[in-house]
């Protein structure tokens, strides 16, 4: 096992006991989607001209909000499966190369 797996491991074993969906989801949520949803909805209606409601009223605050919403759900529960995924097989792959070593 190289020094870079076996700080993985030592890491990924800490970290998937201590592994919290509140955590990444405030995370993911304040550097991914609230930006993205901004974009979207400024590209929306300055640069695209989708004026079907006044920049400032509830019609626009409410699409804006699904928006938020649906990105949010879709963004958070994906990149944290595939996160959480990607770390478990490469866990699980070092250790399985490692104990086919010791064999």
């Amino acid at each position: 096992m190289t020094p870079q797996e076996k700080q993985f491991v030592n890491y990924w074993s800490e970290k998937r006991k201590q592994w919290r969906w509140k955590k990444h989801s405030y995370r993911t949520f304040i550097t991914v989607v609230l930006p993205i949803a901004i974009l979207i909805d400024l590209v929306n209606y300055f640069i695209i001209g989708d004026t079907t409601y006044d920049f400032f009223s509830f019609g626009h605050f409410f699409v804006f909000l699904l928006n938020l919403i649906v990105l949010s759900i879709l963004i958070i529960l994906g990149s944290g499966l595939i996160n959480w995924n990607y770390n478990e097989s490469k866990y699980w792959s070092i250790l399985r190369k490692s104990t086919n070593k010791l064999q």
